[in-house]
């Protein structure tokens, strides 16, 4: 019976008949190209006649009768060819066809152990008789075995591709020929074999027509289905392999080295039984195999070292380390990847040249692979056959060659090298460099400077006097102009020139400006730099302005936008002022742009006004024409509405109303008279004593008493005051300026004050008229707080503070650079200048050591405050001010407390991504919340002002900041730098660092030469997130 294996179909299969002479040794012969093929006719019934063989019908060759051997017709083909592959018989010459023996030839398209279209591709070493496909170099296995390599006997009875087919029968596979796909062909089932398959294998052997022999080892027992049944502790075909298998251990799964080099590789092997030098083997991409040179037995494993020939580039792929033992096999594959050492394109490049000193771009492009690891710089004299010089250099950074000879031509050569041995590559092609002339040694100071207009700036400077001739052509003015990441140079061509006006600069822009002396191409010592802000450009002013009285206390205001606008208008300021009085006028702010028109509540009755306004966009713009109006009251009615100056009207009734408006005025001269004298009065009282109440967060009533300098905080029901010093200021002794920022409740305003004779800049502090009472406590709490602090070069300095009509003033350092969040927000260059990004190859307009000296300024001011028993409560980025030379202040003490542990017990809106845990489950704030609010403060600067926390609503940090979650490493920081954040986030607050570490920490990385802060842009760079409405929580 012939069963077939689905879902394959049926070869044709010619079974011998029981009255043939001759009969198939093996009717399915399987053999790949160019082996030897033998067919193996036995003889049942003897005749003493020739043998005629067949192929697929057709004659092929005759055998004398004599010619058998032991019993049997020998056809052989030696190197076999697939075009033999078909039916092949043999026959008595006399005898009937339906006594031949039937034979099929199956010759593979590969050789052995080979496949695919071009036979390159290895098989996998088949077990138990099956044979390798030759196209897809699967294994086609044997009735009754299963698996990838064949390796899996089944249960008797049992084939198919997971053991699920059952023969049919008591007997099983017995009498049953299976045929499956070639070039397996067909046989009979495991354990069975003869031509009708009904004969049991003999003893040691088993499988397919029984063509297999156990050979049991280590106590192993020979099964006719399965083969081998091994004892505990051994597999195998044979039982030769013990069950610790050997493997490879701590092999490296990639390998990087440079062309040319001769390597040692190294591979580790341990299993039972040991391996040893020779069962270790590396095989390269193309096959060839490397035996190891030396070896190190170890009780846990033998390491073989392999001493690899020179590499080319074709030996870059993949390698295999493989182990073979009576245990078993086991193979590692790693990729090796040959590089080349670097070559520079071009010369070398002169970025400038001094009397003694050349300096160089020394790497512009280069052929062979990175990274460069150094740069070394060849040089010597061009017509001299002395030594070369050489200096070996940071690759991102330019060579300054020093100690030359004045006007010398220097040959100047780059030879660069990547990481790893051999890594050194050739020299690159030279370039011809010439030292100039001597350079200027005299250095100038800035004598001063003035602004001559919004955009204009005369700049005045001098020199030392010295008894020998002047050396120079002229002098170099040079404008900085960090937020853009920007210079200006003026050259100004005469030595003689000691002023230049300098025209088209930016308004509102802070410059950093310095002047140097210069003589060829060689510029002399820069002087000391100067800070220069230009006032910033408002709009033009609104037109048509209008007022109309429509009460005794209200005048409707009506206006125009101004006719060209460099941006969208912010807001509009209206000034409110009595006519001809000589009090200070009200500002009112018009905070929808969109609106020209306005009602002034709150004035007094039968009064005249001043009115006028102006627009602002980044800075104030000019103010319109000025209107006056009177509001109702005392028998006046509305009149039209006035522009510039209102004239009385002429009529008939001019003399009544001469004589009633000269009533209504005496009345009020004796009004205002004795209002004057009040007021004298109140004030005298004020200058004694000046008193400012407000309610503290407890509910205890707090008084502020201002007196001859001195400051008292008094909290009933205390019996004792506090007495604070603090310098007082005189409100003549304040001029205003230009409006700094302001939030709902306060504004910050640039003063120059005069103090100790001195004029000086300075940052007015002030509130609102509609201020809440928290917001008087808490600003009278920070004049308290500078009060008590003194004096650091970190924090933001008190100056001086005021009492005027009823409101506090206080005068605070001027911090030129505004807050450092919006600073660093400021120096992100590749959304403001994308041009000049790419070009330097830079993210940010500040260095890696500028950001970590915000840090460490802030941590100095930190140290100070947590030394003085001050708690901060919101400490970040916006409350950190920038100073004069880029140094970081702390800032914004309104919330500040002098507790060592303070419990908040008011409502309010709290800094949530900044708050420690502590702080936000139970509202308790030490000066371990302030190293929290630092670690977050560090996350800032490092981000360039992202938004921490971005994308996570404050309900999220209430429940994921317990459960141990934290802000991500950003790409672009160092792990020291963020494990310091980390330090400042544990869940204790005692486990967290003092401000004292913190501040060391940071000067140590700051001593360091090294880019903690990795500010060059990398591939798919990007900037933290800024989510301004989340900041406001």
């Amino acid at each position: 019976m012939v069963f077939r294996v689905p879902p394959f179909l049926l070869p044709i299969l010619f079974l011998a008949s029981h009255v043939a002479h001759l009969l198939p040794d093996k009717v399915t012969h399987t053999v790949n190209k160019g082996d030897t093929a033998v067919l193996s006719a036995r003889i049942h019934k003897h005749k003493q006649t020739d043998v005629i063989w067949k192929s697929n019908g057709s004659y092929f060759n005759t055998l004398d009768w004599q010619e058998a051997e032991d019993g049997r017709f020998l056809l052989p083909f030696p190197n076999v060819q697939p075009p033999s592959s078909g039916i092949y018989s043999a026959t008595y010459l006399d005898a009937s066809p339906l006594g031949s023996a039937f034979f099929r030839l199956i010759v593979r398209d590969c050789g052995a152990g080979r496949w695919g279209p071009s036979c390159t591709k290895e098989c996998p070493s088949c077990l138990h008789g099956g044979v390798c496909h030759d196209h897809d170099g699967d294994c086609v296995c044997p009735p009754g075995f299963t698996g990838t390599r064949c390796e899996q006997a089944c249960r008797e009875g049992r084939f198919g591709q997971s053991c699920q087919e059952q023969c049919p029968g008591i007997s099983g596979c017995q009498g049953l020929t299976f045929c499956l796909p070639d070039p397996y062909g067909c046989s009979c089932g495991s354990g069975w074999k003869g031509s009708q398959c009904q004969e049991a294998c003999a003893p040691g052997h088993f499988g397919a027509d029984c063509r297999l022999q156990c050979q049991c080892q280590n106590g192993g027992t020979c099964d006719r289905f399965s083969g081998c049944v091994c004892p505990s502790g051994w597999h195998g075909v044979h039982c030769e392999k013990s069950d610790r298998i050997p493997q490879i251990l701590s092999m490296a799964s990639e390998l990087e080295f440079n062309l040319k080099t001769m390597p040692r590789i190294n591979c580790a092997a341990a299993g039972n039984s040991f391996p040893v030098r020779g069962s270790i083997e590396l095989r390269k991409p193309d096959g060839t195999v490397l035996l190891s040179t030396k070896a190190i037995v170890e009780p846990d494993k033998t390491t073989a070292e392999f001493e690899v020939p020179r590499l080319a580039l074709e030996d870059s792929g993949f390698w295999e380390c493989r182990v073979s033992t009576s245990g078993g096999q086991d193979s590692r594959r790693f990729k090796i990847n040959v590089k080349v050492p670097p070559v520079p394109l071009a010369a070398p490049r002169l970025l400038a040249k001094q009397s003694r000193q050349l300096v160089v771009s020394p790497l512009v492009s280069f052929s062979g692979d990175g990274p460069i690891s150094s740069v070394r710089l060849h040089y010597r004299p061009q017509d001299s056959t002395m030594a070369w010089s050489a200096i070996v250099v940071d690759p991102s950074e330019n060579v300054t060659l020093m100690n030359l000879r004045p006007k010398t031509t220097y040959s100047v050569r780059v030879q660069l090298s990547r990481p790893g041995e051999g890594g050194e590559g050739a020299w690159g092609p030279p370039a011809l460099m010439t030292t100039d002339c001597p350079e200027p040694l005299l250095q100038p100071w800035l004598e001063g400077w003035h602004v001559e207009g919004p955009d204009r700036l005369r700049v005045s400077w001098s020199l030392p006097s010295v008894p020998r001739p002047l050396v120079g052509d002229g002098f170099l003015l040079r404008l900085w102009d960090g937020a853009r990441g920007q210079e200006r140079r003026e050259n100004i061509s005469s030595p003689q020139a000691r002023t230049a006006l300098l025209t088209g600069l930016t308004p509102g822009t802070h410059y950093q400006l310095d002047v140097q002396l210069y003589h060829c191409t060689l510029l002399g010592p820069a002087s000391p730099p100067a800070h220069v802000l230009l006032p910033p450009s408002g709009p033009p002013a609104p037109r048509h302005l209008y007022a109309e009285a429509l009460s005794d206390s209200e005048i409707q205001l009506t206006w125009q936008h101004p006719e060209t606008l460099p941006g969208s208008i912010s807001k509009y300021i209206v000034e409110v002022q009595v006519a001809g009085g000589t009090g200070d006028p009200l500002w009112i702010d018009v905070d929808r742009p969109e609106e020209t028109s306005t009602i002034v509540r709150g004035l007094n009755a039968s009064t005249r006004y001043l009115f006028r306004v102006r627009a602002s966009i980044q800075g104030l713009g000019d103010w319109s024409n000025t209107v006056e109006e009177s509001t109702l009251g005392n028998g006046l009615q509305a009149e039209g509405p006035v522009q510039e100056s209102r004239a009385a009207e002429e009529g008939l009734d001019q003399q009544l109303i001469l004589a009633v408006v000269g009533s209504v005025s005496a009345t009020c001269l004796t009004i205002l008279a004795a209002l004057l004298t009040l007021v004298c009065i109140r004030r005298s009282c004020l200058h004694r004593r000046r008193t400012f109440t407000y309610q503290s967060g407890s509910g205890e009533e707090t008084i502020l008493q201002f007196s001859s300098g001195t400051l008292t905080l008094t909290r009933r029901p205390k019996p004792q005051p506090e007495p604070l010093s603090y310098p007082v200021l005189e409100w003549e002794d304040i001029t205003f300026e230009d409006l700094i920022g302001e939030g709902n409740f306060g504004q910050v305003i640039r003063a120059m004050i005069k103090k100790d004779g001195l004029k000086m800049n300075a940052a007015i502090k002030m509130l609102k008229e509609y201020a809440s009472e928290n917001d008087h406590r808490d600003f009278a709490g920070e004049l308290e707080v500078l009060c008590k602090l003194g004096h650091h070069p970190n924090i933001i300095n008190l100056l001086g503070a005021c009492k005027n009509r009823g409101y506090l003033y206080i005068a605070i350092e001027y911090a030129p650079y505004g807050n450092l969040l919006d600073f660093l927000r400021k120096s992100r260059v590749l959304e403001t200048d994308p041009a000049f990004a790419r070009e330097h190859g830079t993210a940010s307009t500040l260095s890696s050591r500028q950001l970590l000296r915000f840090a460490s300024d802030a941590a100095n001011g930190m140290q100070y405050l947590s030394e003085k028993q001050f708690i901060h409560r919101d400490l970040a980025a916006r409350n950190v001010l920038v100073g004069e030379n880029l140094a970081s202040k702390i800032a914004d003490f309104g919330l500040s407390r002098g507790e060592e542990v303070y419990v908040k017990k008011t409502m309010g809106r709290l800094p949530v991504r900044w708050m420690a845990i502590e702080s936000l489950n139970y509202s308790v704030y030490t000066t371990k919340s302030d190293v929290w609010s630092f670690g977050v403060l560090l996350w800032e600067i490092v981000s360039l002002g992202g938004t921490p926390y971005c994308g996570m609503t404050c309900a999220e940090l209430y429940e994921k900041l317990p459960q141990g979650y934290r802000m991500e490493q950003p790409r672009n920081c160092d792990d020291e730098v963020y494990e310091l954040m980390r330090q400042c986030w544990r869940d204790r607050p005692y486990e967290r660092p003092p401000f004292a570490q913190i501040a060391l920490q940071l000067g140590r990385m700051l001593e360091a030469r090294k880019a903690y802060v990795n500010m060059s842009l990398f591939e798919n760079f990007t900037y933290a997130g800024i989510d301004a409405t989340a900041e406001e929580a």
